[in-house]
């Protein structure tokens, strides 16, 4: 089976979520109206649920004639319904940059950025538009501004830089990566992309520490700033250290922060883990598929934090495609209880879900996918995440024991029984032992119950057949069911 899913798109889209989430800065789209739609009135209002007068975006519409003829025309009818006071930048299309399009008009202000997205995915294309704005607009003639000082007692600045739209989860990681460092006594000096106004660039260099809130871009700009950076946690023990690594890089004591932590946010973890769920978590199997930053940071986790075993965690990189075919192959090999991931992963699941077995539980952690985070109460990163994350898996580990429990319609519609099945059915010794290795890759916790709808398919297979015994083949046939090995 070929898998041609799309896990992240081109640069271009980079550089449009980099680009609207600054204040004061407006986009000319040099492409098709469709490449406006896309990122404007589709991903964006569906995922970030964004209202449109928020975006400061217009496209120059290509058509045929500009094929010909260049879009320099077509961009300077584009400017004209902008105010033209304000700064603009032009990003091309992958239409516009085969054509050689981009080119800015005379008489006007538009300033030019090609996203190469044809060779740069959104993440290389999100980590140059950054430091773009930086050295664009708050850099002079190449120099970097001079640091404000800080004041005598006031509190050391830190900046959150990453924050954009089309990442999952921002919102919420935002407010959690905010508290954590107001937590401590430290003040947030900027939070950049979103939210930054161009005239507040040169501000930057004020700021005594920067966080990187993704790996997958902001590190480009964090180099460009030169002060020490730390990278947003994930978990308990990260949190810890990074909230003790930012106190000894801002002489703040975290100390008594991160006490009232365990005694307030924290305490849900414990009370969970100490739980009736505690079976769950050496018996039952997580897969995660998303981006590097998720990837790492959740089967860290779980797994060293909790030891819940990892099925797999496959990282999106930038730069880099995503193996989507063997992602679905370990979806229907590995069988996690629980699955973190996109539309992509959402899709594999559902493949897996007949035949045997309970259904697993999906938790969306990543883009592509229809899925809602604009309210900060669902965080994944910091203290707060590790709650809300250890919450979820163990709704989610509910939900797959319930799909276990027969519900009486199914029950009730049983083909009839025609002639009394026989007691101690036969059963060869290589069709038994392949019935054992099937229920052996089921998680602990389900195989009862694999193992007896699994051997009552069986016997109902031979019996219907005319076998008087259960062989080989028939086991084998139950395995490329929906739910097993495909």
């Amino acid at each position: 089976m070929l898998i041609t899913d799309h896990d992240r798109a081109g640069g271009y889209w980079g550089a449009v979520y980099a680009f609207c989430a600054v204040k004061g800065l407006q986009v000319v789209v040099d492409g098709p109206v469709g490449c406006e739609n896309l990122p404007v009135t589709s991903v964006l209002h569906y995922t970030d649920g964004l209202p449109p007068h928020e975006l400061p975006i217009v496209v120059t519409g290509l058509g045929e004639s500009e094929m010909g003829e260049g879009t320099e025309e077509a961009m300077k009818r584009a400017w004209e319904v902008l105010d033209p006071a304000l700064p603009a930048v032009v990003v091309t299309g992958s239409i516009a940059e085969m054509i050689g399009g981009g080119v800015t008009p005379q008489g006007t202000n538009i300033q030019r950025f090609l996203p190469r997205t044809i060779d740069e995915d959104q993440w290389e294309c999100a980590d140059r538009a950054m430091t773009w704005i930086f050295t664009e607009f708050g850099m002079t003639k190449g120099r970097m501004p001079p640091e404000k000082k800080r004041e005598e007692g006031a509190a050391p600045r830190v900046n959150i830089l990453g924050p954009m739209y089309g990442t999952f989860n921002m919102p919420s990681d935002l407010a959690e990566i905010r508290r954590l460092v107001e937590g401590i006594g430290a003040e947030v000096n900027m939070v950049m992309p979103l939210g930054a106004h161009l005239a507040e660039m040169r501000n930057l260099v004020n700021a005594d520490v920067n966080i990187c809130m993704y790996r997958e871009f902001g590190r480009g700009l964090c180099e460009v700033l030169g002060k020490p950076y730390l990278q947003a946690p994930f978990g308990v023990d990260s949190t810890t250290k990074f909230l003790r690594a930012l106190g000894d890089l801002t002489g703040l004591d975290p100390e008594p922060f991160i006490e009232k932590e365990k005694h307030s946010t924290l305490k849900p973890v414990w009370d969970l883990w100490r739980s009736v769920t505690q079976d769950f978590f050496a018996t039952a199997t997580f897969g995660i598929v998303g981006t590097e930053t998720y990837a790492r940071g959740i089967r860290n986790y779980l797994e060293n934090d909790l030891g819940f075993p990892c099925a797999f965690a496959v990282a999106r990189t930038r730069g880099k495609k995503t193996n989507n075919d063997e992602v679905r192959d370990l979806i229907h090999t590995k069988r996690p209880l629980v699955v973190f991931g996109s539309i992509n992963e959402k899709m594999y699941l559902a493949e897996a879900k007949g035949g045997h077995g309970p259904a697993p539980a999906f938790i969306p952690a990543s883009f592509p996918g229809a899925a809602i985070r604009r309210h900060t109460g669902t965080p994944f990163m910091g203290y707060a995440g590790a709650t809300y994350v250890l919450q979820e898996v163990c709704n989610g580990l509910f939900d797959s024991l319930f799909h276990i429990l027969p519900l009486a319609t199914d029950m009730d519609a049983t083909d009839a029984t025609l002639t009394p099945l026989r007691r101690d059915f036969p059963w060869d010794a290589d069709a038994q032992a392949k019935l054992d290795e099937i229920v052996a890759q089921h998680p602990i916790l389900t195989r009862i119950s694999a193992a007896k709808s699994l051997r009552d398919a069986a016997e109902k297979a031979a019996l219907d057949a005319g076998n008087d015994r259960v062989v080989l083949e028939t086991v084998a046939a139950l395995e490329t069911t929906p739910g097993g090995q495909s």
